[in-house]
């Protein structure tokens, strides 16, 4: 049995997107949605890209639809997950899935702009979830996750 999405649903889908952007671009230093979404994008690409396809798919169901769209563009689970072991690898991976487009303001700082966004996720997910998402991966990058949420 197939599920449609009513025109309520999809307007629901779209406006928690974008509250989730406009409570992103109050991280700094971003300071647009276009800058939040930018990073966001970029952000979970990264992370997706170093989970087993079973866990990035567990992660997907935790985002608004419209983010889980984006968050699956150009994905390759056949690859998964990539070796991504380090601070420096998981940077450059974000890096590379901005691809220079950072649109709406000026330059942000690549790693205050990564910290800003896992910071985001660490509020927006449930703790479950995020504990899965921390138990595939390498201590660098978990520790990343620790420092974006100071106790």
């Amino acid at each position: 049995m197939s599920e449609h999405l009513t025109v309520p649903q999809l307007r629901r889908a779209t406006q928690q997107t974008q509250e989730w952007l406009k409570e992103l671009a109050t991280h700094e230093p971003l300071e647009t949605e276009d800058q939040a979404y930018s990073y966001l994008r970029a952000v979970l690409h990264a992370i997706r890209d170093r989970l087993t396809v079973t866990e990035a798919s567990h992660l997907a169901q935790q985002l608004p639809m419209v983010v889980r769209g984006f968050y699956y563009e150009g994905w390759r689970p056949s690859l998964a997950p990539y070796s991504i072991e380090t601070k420096d690898d998981f940077l450059r991976q974000v890096e590379s899935s901005l691809g220079g487009t950072t649109s709406g303001g000026g330059e942000v700082d690549l790693h205050a702009g990564t910290m800003a966004v896992l910071a985001f996720l660490t509020e927006q997910l449930q703790e479950g979830t995020l504990q899965h998402v921390k138990q595939q991966l390498p201590d660098e990058l978990v520790q990343m996750f620790h420092e974006a949420v100071p106790a």
